[in-house]
């Protein structure tokens, strides 16, 4: 292994599993401190950069979003750990309480579907000659979503799509 900020791009990207596209995007967005420059420009990055791009890996499988993952990041790096990990441990409370509704939220839809299931096969199948499938008419789609939705929350925002490039 060279001095610290050895490492290309294509060598990160080959030893993270992140495309060299994923890698830019983290710097733009700021996952990623801005890498050092070879003499022709090229980006060099280091082990630490590596062992960020783990915690990513890590932190996007748990579902965090990439505006916390960079909180944390920027907080590690200006902090000690010991500083970090309350911060840590707020997110990972906030995740809990978002998986425990998105869990509820799919609860009721097992439970819909069903319900759903066991009402068609007890019906005898109708050719009604309109065009479309009418098999769900009982209650209409609006009845379906208000059923399996959550009510929204006053305060909570939505969740926002990353759209990261993996």
């Amino acid at each position: 292994m060279g001095p610290p900020g050895s490492l290309t791009i294509g060598e990160v990207a080959r030893r993270s599993g992140f495309s060299i596209k994923a890698l830019r995007f983290y710097e733009r967005r700021g996952l990623l401190p801005a890498s050092a420059r070879s003499a022709g420009g090229f980006r060099l990055y280091g082990e630490a950069d590596l062992h960020r791009l783990e915690f990513i890996r890590q932190a996007k499988g748990l579902g965090l979003q990439l505006d916390k993952i960079r909180e944390l990041l920027v907080t590690a790096r200006e902090r000690t750990c010991s500083m970090t990990r309350p911060l840590l441990l707020r997110i990972l409370d906030e995740r809990l309480r978002q998986t425990s509704g998105q869990i509820e939220t799919l609860t009721r839809l097992k439970k819909e579907l069903l319900r759903r299931q066991r009402t068609l096969a007890r019906r005898p199948p109708t050719d009604h000659g309109r065009g479309y499938c009418a098999c769900f008419e009982e209650s209409g789609a609006v009845a379906l979503v208000r059923r399996i939705l959550p009510k929204p929350v006053a305060g909570v925002p939505a969740d926002a799509d990353d759209r990261s490039p993996r």
